[in-house]
């Protein structure tokens, strides 16, 4: 659902290094987007078809998320 994106897309940003900054980018998109290219480091995909969304991390509703 829309709500779920938000709130996953909010805890992305409070808890990237981009915190205390607003309209942070987050991208998402489907597990079959995702690709690991032959050689690359540990953790490192290209992914394509993506949607972003811009938000500002918010505090308050990762600690009630936490709860």
């Amino acid at each position: 659902s829309e709500q779920t994106l938000a709130e996953a897309a909010n805890l992305a940003a409070y808890f990237s290094k981009a915190r205390d900054s607003s309209k942070v980018q987050v991208d998402y998109t489907k597990v079959k987007n995702i690709r690991k290219p032959n050689g690359t480091k540990p953790g490192y995909v290209i992914y394509d078809n993506q949607t972003t969304l811009f938000i500002t991390p918010d505090e308050q509703l990762v600690e009630s998320l936490k709860k």
